[in-house]
């Protein structure tokens, strides 16, 4: 897979992973497609970019409003009733299992967690942003 040239200089910034985020919030389809996949790769880069775009989504909900839910960007992809783009929900959840993910490789080793770990820890992250 390709990489951004600079991608040290976007860990270091995370201003930028901010602003990727807040686009997933747009009302235009194909920038929050670009920005999901932007952060995509941002966050399979290295398994430690995962806290730091939790950190940004913190940030940027956080100027939202107290009354916003973290994710809310993502969650609002979730939850679309009308014209629902399965493009967007695969994006949207593959980024939230690629954050899952870095966060359980920051908390154990690869040969101690499984697979079935991981789906575990998917769920609660969904039942903390989504509710469900």
């Amino acid at each position: 897979m390709l990489y951004v040239d600079g991608m040290n200089g976007l860990i270091s910034h995370n201003e930028t992973v901010q602003w990727l985020y807040s686009l997933v919030g747009s009302k235009f389809r194909l920038v929050v497609k670009t920005a999901l996949k932007l952060l995509l790769v941002f966050v399979e880069y290295t398994e430690s970019n995962a806290s730091l775009l939790i950190k940004a989504v913190n940030v940027v909900d956080a100027k939202r409003g107290k009354d916003t839910k973290l994710w809310s960007n993502i969650t609002e992809i979730l939850d679309e009733k009308d014209g629902v783009d399965t493009e967007l929900l695969v994006y949207a959840m593959t980024l939230i299992n690629k954050v899952s993910k870095g966060l359980m490789l920051n908390v154990c080793s690869i040969s101690v967690c499984s697979s079935s770990l991981s789906f575990f820890l998917s769920i609660l992250f969904l039942h903390r942003i989504v509710k469900i």
